[in-house]
C-alpha cells in the first residue's frame, strides 16, 4: 500500500520528461556506436533493443496505470461504504453559496429528507446554531488559509421531530483538475453526549444543592503537586470575600491552637492507613470568628496503589452545636428546675417526668412511664372541673391553674399547673407537657396571713380590727333584735414588771395562758380580742341588765387570777383591771363603746388593783381633759410657758438656806398657774417627761450658777427625776451636759429618784447611779418609806441623801406611829452615812423633833411655799 502510494506520487509529467531523457540518451548512445564502429549490427540490436525497451516501458506503464485505477476503484467504493456506514453525518458544502451539494444517507435520516431535497436545501438552514447569539463560526479564516479547519456544536432540525445535536467538523477540500474547492462537513451524533452533559450538569447541581443546603463545603487535596481545591460552598463557610480562592492547606493553618496537633494527627494517619478521615476542631475564618466544624474525607489512591489525593466534604456545626447546646441548657433547665415537669404523648401516656416531679409526687420515671396522669388525681374535683380544663385546651391549647393532685405516699397536695399542648410543622397533636409547682407552703402562708390579718400572732385571739368588725357586727344584731351587750375591758395589773423580771420569753408565755383563761371563762356567743400588749376585750351578749356584766367581769378577773408555773415551779400571777361599757346605754357604735370601757379602765384602777368599774361621762370627761392638757403642754414647751419655783432646804441646826429644790411651774397665758399634778401624770404617759425633765435640769443648773455668778452663796439645787424620765432619757448625760453648759460644779447638783425608779431595772439603776456619782452629783431617794424598798436592797446604790416623805412628818408630834418612823429613818440613814432630809415642815413643835432626833436638812412652809428665783434670790440676799 505504502509503494503504491509511493509510485503514485510519479505524476506524467515527470514520467515524460523520463522518457525524452532516456529516448535522447538512447539516440546518443546509438550515434556514438555508430560513430565509434560503425557497425551495422550494432544498429539492429539498438533497435530491437529499443523496441524492447519500450515495449517494457508501456506494458509498465499499463500495468502502473491499471493497478491505479483497480485501487482508486476500491478506494472510492471504501469511501463509499465509509460515507454510507458511518455513524457520522457527511456533507459537501459550496463554500461561497453554502448550498449543499452531496449528504450521506446518514445525515439524510437524521434530517428526515431525501438527497434530493436535501441538496435544495442550504446547509446553514439544516444546520442550525444551539442556541439564538451563538458565534459566528471562523468561515473566512478557513477560506483565507489561516486556519485548516474549525469544530461548532449545531442542531439538525427534523420536521416532527426534536432537532438533534451534533459535533460538526469543516475543512476546505480543495477541487481536482480545476474544479472549485468544497466544504467538506462532518457531523458526529451529539445526543448521548449532550444528554449525558446534561446530566452531569444535573448531578453537579444536585450534588452543589445538597452541599449547600447541609451547609457542607467540598475539598480536595492533590498530595503530588500540594495543590488544593475548594468548593464555593466551603469558601462561603470560611466566609471568604477575596476574588481569588485561597491556596494550600488553608484548613490545616486556620485550625485552633488547641486542636491544631489533634487534626494533624488524624490525617496523617487517613492518608496513611486509608481510614475514613472524621474529626470536628474549630477553624478560624476569614473575618477572624472561630467557629466549629466537622470534616469527613479518605485518601484516594494512583494506579500504582499511591496516595494521589485526598478529599472530603466540611460541615459548620456552629448552629447545630448552639442547638444543641440550648437542648442541654434545656434539658439542664428542666432536669433542675424546682416546677415538676411531665411530658405525655398525645393520648396522655407518660413519657418522661423531671427530677422536681420526682421530689414533690415521689414517683419515679420508670413506675409513670406509659401509665396516665389520672394515677396521681386526688378526688377533689367532679367532672366539670375536668370537662372545663380539656374545653380549654381544645380552644387555646393550653389551660392555667390550681389544681389538687396526690402523692405516692396518699398525701394530697395543692399544685399551680401549666397544661400545654405541643404540635409538629403540620400542627398535628404530637404530646402534653405539663409543669406544676407544691403551692403547699404557699397555701400555708396564705392561709397564715388570713389567720394573721384577722388574729393576733401570740394568742390566737381576734386582732384589733378584726375585733372591730366583730362589734360592729354583734351592735348591729343587738340594735336590731334589742338586747343588750356589754364590751369589757381588760388591763393587766403591772404586766410591765413581769417583762423585766422574767424577760419578755416569760411574759409570753404568761399572756398566752392569761388568754386561755379568759377564752375558757367566756360564755357561748362571747367575743373575745387582744388589742394591744396588756388589753384583752371581750363582748359579752344576751345580758338583761348591768349585774350581768358585773357577773362576767368578776369571773374574768378570777380567771386572770389563776396563776402560770414555769417548767420551774416558778408561779407567776397577773392582776387585771377592767373597764365596763354597755350598749345602748353608754355608746350606740362600735367605737363608742370601745372607748367607754378604756375610759372605764382608769376608773377600775383608780379603785386598786383587781376591781371592775363601768363608764360614767366624768371618765370620759377626764380622758378629755388628759389630751387636752397633752396638747397644751407641747405648745407650753415651746412657748416658754413653762418656770421653775424654788423651795428652800434649811440646815436643822443653823437655819442657814443651804439648798433648793427645784419645781416646775406651768404659766398658762389663759389660766394662770397650773397646778404640776395635772400636767405632770399626763406628761409622763404621753412621753412627754423626757423633754420635760431635760429642760428642768438645765435650767436649774443655769440658774443656781446664775446665783453664784451674782454674788450669793453656793446652794445645793435639787432637781426631780421621774421614774419614766430615769429609764426613758439617759440621765447621767444630760447631766453632764447641764452641768457643762452652765458652769456649775458638779457638788452643787442633786437629782432625786424615788424607790420605784430603783426598783424597776436594778441593775440598768445601778450603773446609771454610779455614773452619775463619777461625775460628783449627789444622789437623794425621795419619799423615802412609802415604796417597798429593803434596806439591803437599797445599800447596793450609791446614795447621799433620803428624804422624809411628808405623810410621816405631817402628824408629827401628835402621832405616835410617825414619830417612831421618823426617828427610825433619821438613825437608819445616820447609820448608813447618808444625809437626811424631812419634807412638809410647817409647825415649830415638828422642827424641834428633827432638832431632837438630830436630822440634818428640812424643807418645808415652816420657812417657805416654793417661790419663783427672783423672789428667792431676795431670800437669800436677807440671809446674808
Amino acid at each position: 500500500m505504502d509503494t503504491e502510494v509511493r509510485a503514485s506520487r510519479i505524476t506524467p509529467l515527470w514520467g515524460l520528461i523520463l522518457y525524452l531523457a532516456l529516448g535522447a540518451g538512447w539516440v546518443v548512445a546509438g550515434d556514438w556506436l555508430l560513430g565509434q564502429a560503425r557497425l551495422p549490427h550494432w544498429h539492429a540490436l539498438k533497435g530491437w533493443l529499443f523496441v524492447l525497451v519500450s515495449g517494457l516501458l508501456a506494458w509498465w506503464l499499463m500495468a502502473r496505470v491499471r493497478r491505479a485505477e483497480r485501487h482508486r476503484g476500491a478506494m472510492a467504493r471504501q469511501l463509499a461504504q465509509i460515507a454510507r456506514d458511518a455513524p457520522a453525518g457527511m456533507a459537501r458544502v459550496d463554500p461561497f453559496t453554502l448550498r449543499t451539494l452531496w449528504a450521506n444517507e446518514r445525515l439524510c435520516d437524521w434530517l428526515g429528507l431525501p438527497l434530493a431535497q436535501v441538496c435544495q436545501h442550504r446547509f446553514c438552514d439544516l444546520v442550525v446554531p444551539l442556541e439564538a447569539g451563538q458565534p459566528t463560526p471562523p468561515l473566512e479564516d478557513l477560506l483565507a488559509g489561516r486556519i485548516a479547519h474549525y469544530q461548532v456544536e449545531r442542531q439538525c432540525l427534523r420536521p416532527g421531530a426534536p432537532p438533534l445535536p451534533v459535533l460538526c467538523n469543516v475543512r476546505l477540500v480543495p477541487g481536482a483538475d480545476g474544479a472549485a474547492a468544497q466544504l467538506l462537513c462532518v457531523m458526529q451524533d451529539m445526543g448521548d453526549m449532550v444528554a449525558a452533559r446534561r446530566a452531569l450538569s444535573r448531578s453537579q447541581d444536585v450534588l452543589g444543592l445538597a452541599l449547600q443546603g447541609s451547609g457542607s463545603g467540598l475539598w480536595d487535596w492533590d498530595l503530588r503537586e500540594r495543590r488544593s481545591i475548594y468548593s464555593p460552598g466551603l469558601l462561603r463557610l470560611l466566609r471568604h470575600e477575596g476574588p481569588e480562592p485561597p491556596g494550600g492547606t488553608v484548613l490545616l493553618a486556620r485550625l485552633h491552637p488547641d486542636d491544631r496537633e489533634r487534626v494533624h494527627r488524624a490525617v496523617e494517619h487517613a492518608i496513611a492507613s486509608g481510614q475514613v478521615f472524621d474529626e470536628t476542631a474549630r477553624l478560624r475564618r476569614f473575618d477572624d470568628s472561630w467557629c466549629w466544624f466537622h470534616a469527613r474525607g479518605r485518601r484516594h489512591l494512583d494506579a500504582r496503589g499511591e496516595p494521589e489525593r485526598f478529599s472530603g466534604i466540611l460541615t459548620d456545626l456552629t448552629a447545630r452545636r448552639a442547638a444543641e447546646e440550648r437542648q442541654r441548657l434545656a434539658s439542664a433547665v428542666v432536669d433542675n428546675t424546682v416546677e415538676g415537669v411531665v411530658v405525655t404523648d398525645a393520648q396522655t401516656r407518660i413519657l418522661s417526668v423531671n427530677a422536681a416531679f420526682t421530689r414533690i409526687l415521689g414517683y419515679c420515671e420508670d413506675e409513670l412511664r406509659g401509665l396516665t396522669p389520672r394515677v396521681f388525681k386526688s378526688g377533689r374535683h367532679d367532672r366539670a372541673f375536668y370537662e372545663a380544663m380539656w374545653d380549654s385546651m381544645a380552644r387555646q391549647g393550653y389551660w392555667r391553674g390550681e389544681i389538687w393532685n396526690r402523692r405516692k405516699s396518699g398525701e394530697v397536695l395543692p399544685e399551680r399547673m401549666s397544661l400545654s399542648a405541643v404540635r409538629d410543622a403540620q400542627g398535628q397533636l404530637t404530646h402534653y407537657v405539663c409543669i406544676f409547682t407544691d403551692i403547699s407552703e404557699e397555701k400555708a402562708r396564705q392561709a397564715q396571713l388570713e389567720f394573721l390579718a384577722q388574729r393576733d400572732a401570740l394568742t390566737g385571739l381576734s386582732n384589733r380590727l378584726h375585733f372591730g368588725q366583730q362589734l360592729q357586727q354583734a351592735v348591729a344584731e343587738a340594735r336590731a333584735s334589742g338586747e343588750q351587750l356589754a364590751v369589757l375591758l381588760l388591763n393587766l395589773d403591772r404586766f410591765k414588771d413581769v417583762n423585766g423580771s422574767w424577760g419578755h420569753a416569760v411574759g409570753d408565755q404568761v399572756l398566752q395562758h392569761i388568754a386561755q383563761q379568759v377564752r375558757s371563762a367566756l360564755r357561748p356567743g362571747d367575743l373575745i380580742g387582744r388589742l394591744a400588749g396588756d388589753e384583752i376585750a371581750v363582748v359579752a351578749r344576751q345580758l338583761r341588765h348591768g349585774d350581768g356584766a358585773a357577773a362576767v367581769a368578776r369571773s374574768l378577773i378570777a380567771a386572770v387570777g389563776q396563776p402560770w408555773h414555769s417548767p420551774q415551779g416558778i408561779a407567776v400571777v397577773v392582776g387585771v383591771s377592767v373597764g365596763i361599757s354597755m350598749f345602748p346605754a353608754h355608746g350606740a357604735s362600735a367605737q363608742l363603746l370601745l372607748q367607754g370601757a378604756h375610759a372605764a379602765v382608769y376608773g377600775a384602777k383608780a379603785r386598786g388593783r383587781g376591781a371592775y368599774a363601768f363608764y360614767s361621762e366624768e371618765m370620759t370627761q377626764r380622758a378629755r381633759e388628759r389630751l387636752e392638757i397633752e396638747a397644751r403642754l407641747r405648745v407650753a414647751m415651746e412657748q416658754g410657758q413653762l418656770l421653775l419655783h424654788y423651795q428652800p432646804q434649811v440646815e436643822v441646826a443653823s437655819g442657814r438656806i443651804v439648798g433648793a429644790e427645784a419645781l416646775v411651774r406651768w404659766l398658762d397665758p389663759e389660766e394662770g398657774l397650773i397646778s404640776p399634778a395635772r400636767f405632770i401624770p399626763v406628761a409622763e404617759s404621753s412621753g412627754l417627761i423626757g423633754v420635760l425633765g431635760q429642760w428642768v435640769m438645765h435650767e436649774a443648773c443655769r440658774q443656781a450658777r446664775q446665783w453664784q455668778d451674782e454674788g450669793l452663796p453656793a446652794l445645793r439645787v435639787a432637781v426631780n427625776v421621774s421614774p419614766r424620765q430615769f429609764h426613758l432619757t439617759d440621765v447621767a448625760s444630760c447631766a453632764a451636759q447641764a452641768l457643762a453648759g452652765s458652769g456649775l460644779a458638779a457638788r452643787c447638783l442633786e437629782l432625786e429618784l424615788t424607790e420605784s425608779a430603783l426598783a424597776e431595772r436594778p441593775e440598768e439603776a445601778r450603773q446609771t447611779l454610779l455614773r452619775l456619782q463619777a461625775l460628783g452629783v449627789h444622789i437623794a431617794v425621795d419619799d423615802f418609806g412609802t415604796g417597798y424598798s429593803s434596806l439591803a436592797h437599797l445599800k447596793r446604790f450609791p446614795i447621799d441623801v433620803l428624804k422624809i416623805d411628808q405623810g410621816f412628818i405631817r402628824d408629827v408630834p401628835g402621832s405616835g406611829d410617825d414619830l417612831a418612823i421618823s426617828a427610825a429613818i433619821i438613825a437608819m440613814g445616820h447609820s448608813l452615812g447618808l444625809q437626811v432630809v424631812a419634807e412638809g415642815v410647817e409647825t415649830a413643835e415638828q422642827l424641834a423633833f428633827l432638832q431632837g432626833r438630830g436630822c440634818d436638812l428640812y424643807q418645808g412652809y415652816l420657812c417657805s411655799r416654793p417661790l419663783p428665783a427672783e423672789e428667792f434670790a431676795q431670800l437669800l440676799r436677807a440671809q446674808a
